[in-house]
């Protein structure tokens, strides 16, 4: 049989034929083996998805939408209404047991939130359920100065102040009744007046990197916290919304503990939800550990956020390396950890209520609302794309520390999918999985140069050999042959 090698940057050859080339015949030869085991299921995967800031939809972002349900394959939208958490900022009527309708109609019928019900609708129409999520600040009349915290912040009080926060920003405990008033009084409005079909729900946002991020609540808060919430929502007939908390910035912090102490409250969560911009490895595992010695060893998790926070830097170099490859990695690596989801921050770069400042945080670069996918949106694609909710991780691994792979088996579509990111090392990937089945290899690539493009289907029924020269995403599809 006579093997062909085009001359682009990924080469792909059944094992059988590797004899016949001498480069591969040289004793200095090495390769990384990824081995992969169907037989060993791990968690099933929720979806993939994005941050979305729906307080600027417009017509021209429909799009844009499009693109990222259809061509990206998300399908978990974390859709954020106004930015802040302050928009009530005087108290509709001082008690926290009425709510003056009147009052809430107004707030919610203008401005930023008129435009994002009409996003939520429209992610409706392409069939998404978008999950609501609340951020930024409280109104200062919630808050109170508590002494400085005794778990890890994303920035002092000192540091605060020179950033011109010249208060702690902490939930007064007193107001956790207000506070829920406001929360809930948004699903409301958001389910009965603007029609949106939602289930998922999170009502504050990095409470352990106030105030920027959400308001000051400890670990040790926020059981309380949220019962008030779920209070409220029971008693406004929204008991079939379940929470997603606690979306914790500090991975070392241990919020899960005594949330998941809390029996009543724990009859309402319905995912534990962390934020990953640090090391790659270890967001995810302590936090399920801690779950699985529980009364609730079935929580889901879902990285909420990932990505890299280096985004004022816009050259190529960082676009790739750290926003393709280094966010890429730390999405497989909280999946291999146990999570059953991951969400990039953030969809498309737009201007953040929270963060003050125009944000290019983005899968789409946003010129004037003419929108295009960066280098990361084909990164993501790759995972996004292949491995639909429903798939189950299996056991894969890697012999290489350039190489962190990932693999999911989808009995819908009986398919096999391995993805993996590869920063150096060896030019060639020898990928075996077990079963001995003849299967049909799909590849696509994402290079410095190359977006996600199919780089050819192979038939084997043992390993195959991928050559991959440099940093490269990859993804194998391999379905049976009958």
């Amino acid at each position: 049989m006579l093997c062909k090698i085009r001359r682009i940057a990924i080469r792909l050859t059944v094992l059988a034929c590797a004899a016949q080339f001498a480069s591969f015949a040289q004793s200095d030869f090495t390769a990384v083996k990824i081995e992969v085991n169907p037989l060993q299921h791990f968690q099933a995967i929720d979806g993939f998805g994005v941050n979305f800031n729906g307080t600027y939809f417009r017509d021209e972002q429909k799009p844009m939408i499009d693109m990222l349900v259809k061509d990206l394959g998300a399908t978990i939208f974390r859709l954020d209404p106004y930015g802040n958490l302050n928009w009530e900022a005087k108290n509709d009527d001082a008690d926290p047991n009425h709510m003056n309708q009147e009052y809430y109609n107004d707030r919610y019928s203008t401005g930023y939130f008129e435009t994002s019900w009409k996003a939520a609708r429209y992610l409706n129409s392409l069939g998404i359920k978008p999950f609501l999520t609340l951020s930024g600040i409280t109104p200062e009349w919630m808050n109170d100065d508590a002494g400085r915290p005794a778990h890890k912040v994303c920035s002092s009080p000192d540091e605060l102040v020179k950033r011109g926060y010249t208060r702690p920003y902490h939930l007064n405990p007193s107001q956790y009744d207000e506070f829920a008033e406001t929360a809930v009084s948004m699903l409301v409005y958001a389910r009965q007046k603007a029609h949106v079909d939602f289930e998922y729900f999170s009502p504050f946002n990095e409470t352990d990197c106030f105030p920027v991020e959400g308001p000051r609540i400890d670990p040790n808060e926020a059981p309380r916290a949220l019962d008030a919430v779920v209070k409220r929502m029971r008693a406004e007939g929204l008991a079939d919304v379940r929470l997603v908390v606690a979306d914790q910035s500090q991975t070392e912090n241990d919020y899960v503990t005594p949330i998941l102490a809390d029996e009543d409250l724990m009859k309402s969560v319905a995912v534990l939800s962390l934020h990953s911009y640090g090391s790659p490895a270890g967001a995810v595992a302590p936090h399920i550990g801690t779950i699985q010695r529980s009364k609730h060893p079935g929580l889901r998790v879902w990285l909420t956020e990932y990505g890299d926070l280096g985004a004022a830097d816009q050259s190529f170099e960082n676009e790739w390396k750290k926003q393709s490859l280094l966010a890429t990695r730390r999405a497989l690596q909280a999946i291999n950890e146990g999570a059953r989801a991951s969400l990039f921050w953030d969809a498309f770069d737009n201007y953040h209520e929270h963060d003050r400042e125009m944000t290019h945080y983005g899968l789409m670069r946003n010129d004037d609302h003419h929108y295009s996918p960066k280098k990361r949106y084909f990164a993501a694609k790759q995972l996004y794309r292949f491995v639909r909710p429903g798939a189950e991780r299996i056991a894969a691994t890697s012999d290489s520390g350039s190489v962190l792979v990932s693999a999911f088996r989808d009995t819908a579509s009986n398919s096999i999918v391995v993805v993996g990111v590869k920063e150096g090392g060896a030019d060639t990937l020898d990928v075996s999985a077990a079963g001995g089945e003849m299967r049909v290899w799909d590849i696509y690539l994402t290079t410095r140069e190359l977006n996600c493009v199919k780089q050819g289907t192979i038939r084997s029924a043992g390993p195959v050999r991928v050559e991959a020269r440099g940093d490269a995403v990859f993804t194998l599809v391999g379905t049976t042959e009958k």
